[in-house]
């Protein structure tokens, strides 16, 4: 390297590259650190957001089997039956619903399954 007056400049700039090594090591650590925990934290929201949407389901599906035997006197003789005529929507790649009937006179038992 080159000289100056107060001798070799070869040490400051091993000094400045081991620095920029540890600080370089440093900021990756801390990057992957907060990485992780971001995806902790997003993984978490949505488990709480899929909970939400099946009892969501739940409940509007409790409603129109209580609204179809209300109104027509009778508990729906199939899911399918619920969904074309008491506006049931819900994502079937995300949830299965299992749909139960005893008999004619007594309210169906519903299972909702997450798939995913």
């Amino acid at each position: 390297m080159s000289k100056t007056r107060f001798g070799s400049l070869d040490g400051i700039h091993q000094i400045k590259k081991k620095n920029f090594a540890e600080s370089t090591m440093i900021s990756v650590a801390l990057f992957l650190l907060i990485f992780v925990v971001f995806m902790f934290a997003v993984s978490r929201a949505s488990s709480g957001s899929i909970q939400e949407q099946r009892q969501s389901l739940s409940d509007a599906i409790d409603r129109a089997i209580i609204q179809c035997y209300v109104t027509e006197g009778r508990y729906p003789e199939s899911f399918d039956y619920l969904q074309k005529n008491y506006g049931i929507i819900y994502d079937d790649e995300q949830f299965r619903v299992d749909y139960v009937i005893y008999g004619s006179n007594m309210k169906p038992d519903v299972t909702i399954i997450n798939l995913k």
